[in-house]
């Protein structure tokens, strides 16, 4: 049943909209150049939806609301208005509209005040979240799109470095130079598969991975031996024996693996111990990374698998802070679990443990 409030808005809807378009006008240089029919553009409907709210009809007012954020969170994102200017946005529509309602209603029921309140703050809410989640889709989009762009120049650096080596007018400083050349894009191609990676990770179904049976501890040997030649001043172990055979894919197993024992180069001490073990029933088996260094701070702990978390060492900062995350993702896909264990006794380990079944493909 509609109360007087309700009546009013209704047929105030229009009228609450100009004044507001007016007021962000006034108010925010960022809104004054857009013509009024862009900046009214969903405000009726909106107040509609307040109405619904205030008869009681919350979840066709929700509906209502979420419609609306998702058309104007693609629209303020397309004129580039940030987060904060669509804010203001609410708070001068909550203004304007509660001058109209205390000009008609000196003294309105107080849970009445309330449920406008709540339902400008539900509507605000649904905004937020609509804005954050289709920013985070264009930005994820645009990484992907950038990655894929910097493949093939990059693929025609290597390609090049690999021609110039066999070039017998060389001489030892060129050799050096086309080394270092060969290096940077090794590890921009490295960054590159990361950002594809997370790209993948984010907007897709998960990393994608071909699993087959394979064994882990032949990965990890393979693995320390590849690092040990570009980190020759590290001390790299691994330890376990046995039959180590899960479904894995092996060139992903490859990168988790790599990603943990550069994430200790980089951020540990030595010496680095991979071990590789048969868990109870044989159900998984356990990859462990070890490392002597500063235990990590509970904050660190709390964050570490997130995507670009870069702070573990904020000196050495110069990543992307994708390893890591890439890793659980890894893991993810293949069903297995991803862990970080720290002590007082300044040693730190990376668990990831891999079912030995198949995963279940979805």
């Amino acid at each position: 049943m509609q109360t007087p409030i309700e009546i009013f808005l209704r047929s105030r809807r229009q009228q609450i909209a100009d004044e507001w378009a007016t007021s962000v006008q006034r108010n925010v240089e960022v809104l004054a150049r857009f013509d009024r029919g862009t900046l009214i553009e969903h405000i009726p409907e909106l107040l509609e939806g307040l109405c619904q709210w205030l008869e009681g009809r919350v979840e066709g007012a929700r509906t209502t609301f979420a419609t609306i954020a998702e058309c104007r969170a693609v629209e303020r994102l397309g004129y580039g208005i940030e987060l904060p200017i669509v804010n203001v946005e609410f708070a001068c529509l909550r203004k304007v509209l509660m001058q109209h309602v205390l000009t008609v209603f000196p003294l309105p029921p107080a849970e009445q005040v309330h449920s406008i309140n709540d339902g400008i703050d539900e509507a605000s809410r649904l905004m937020t979240r609509a804005y954050v989640k289709q920013r985070d889709r264009l930005r994820d989009r645009f990484i992907g799109m950038l990655g894929h762009d910097l493949r093939n120049p990059l693929g025609v650096v290597s390609m090049s470095t690999q021609l110039l080596f066999t070039s017998e007018s060389l001489d030892a400083q060129d050799r050096k130079r086309v080394q270092a050349i060969a290096r940077a894009a090794e590890r921009m191609g490295r960054m590159v598969r990361d950002v594809l990676d997370f790209a993948s990770a984010s907007l897709g179904p998960g990393i994608p991975i071909s699993p087959t049976e394979c064994d882990l501890g032949h990965i990890c040997r393979a693995v320390v031996e590849e690092l040990s030649l570009t980190h020759p001043d590290r001390e790299l172990n691994v330890v376990g024996d046995g039959r180590l055979t899960a479904n894995v894919d092996y060139d992903r197993a490859f990168q988790a693996i790599g990603n943990l024992i550069s994430n200790a180069i980089q951020h540990g001490e030595d010496p680095i111990t991979v071990t590789v073990v048969n868990d109870p029933g044989r159900a998984s088996i356990t990859t462990a990374v070890t490392n002597r260094g500063q235990p990590i701070g509970p904050e660190a702990m709390r964050s570490i698998f997130d995507p670009f978390f870069n702070g573990l060492n904020p000196r050495k900062n110069g990543r992307l802070g994708l390893g890591l995350y890439i890793v659980a993702e890894i893991a993810r896909s293949h069903g297995a679990t991803c862990a970080v264990e720290t002590s007082d006794s300044e040693h730190t380990t990376f668990v990831i443990r891999w079912p030995c079944a198949p995963p279940l493909q979805l």
